[in-house]
């Protein structure tokens, strides 16, 4: 299943720069939730254990013991948001050019590249002039796309009232 491309030398380069760079900005797969990171498990040739999942648990059932059926519903209410929020973003697309609007890059909200459009005329900056134009388009659109969800978190956390709580966090990060 794979794609045969023919084109001069000049076409050849510029596609494999594309590809090059479409694939070293795009971001790592996110882990699917409910799946334990590897460090998480500790591998014996008799036995195989998972931290210290005993005490997480009675620690968990502990504390939905103290969590008043208004909060828990909240939660809820708050986790199905963010679900939906998590299917927006990867409705979204956000396109971003670069400067001398000759390439044309698309993320997702979820800051997944879609695709990248080069013009003909950008071909003619040669390889390192495409290369720079390329890598800028490229980290801007995932800017622009951090941006956005970003901001409709915090649109999510403000409806919830916790927008200075996740203010609170984002300067803890940028200390």
């Amino acid at each position: 299943a794979g794609v045969l491309i023919k084109g001069d030398k000049n076409t050849m380069v510029c596609l494999a720069l594309v590809i090059a760079a479409a694939t070293a900005f795009a971001p790592s797969p996110a882990p699917r939730s409910g799946l334990l990171s590897r460090s998480a498990i500790v591998t014996r040739p008799d036995a195989v254990m998972i931290g210290n999942l005993g005490d997480s648990l009675k620690k968990a059932q502990d504390m939905m013991k103290n969590i008043s059926p208004e909060k828990l519903k909240a939660a809820q209410e708050m986790s199905m948001k963010m679900q939906e929020l998590q299917k927006e973003l990867a409705a979204t697309e956000i396109e971003c050019k670069s400067a001398d609007g000759k390439i044309t890059v698309v993320y997702t909200g979820q800051s997944v590249p879609l695709s990248i459009k080069v013009d003909e005329e950008a071909m003619s900056a040669g390889a390192d002039g495409l290369s720079e134009s390329l890598t800028n388009a490229l980290k801007q659109a995932f800017v622009n796309s951090r941006k956005h969800a970003d901001g409709r978190m915090m649109e999510l956390y403000e409806e919830a009232g916790l927008g200075d709580l996740l203010r609170m966090q984002a300067q803890q990060q940028q200390q």
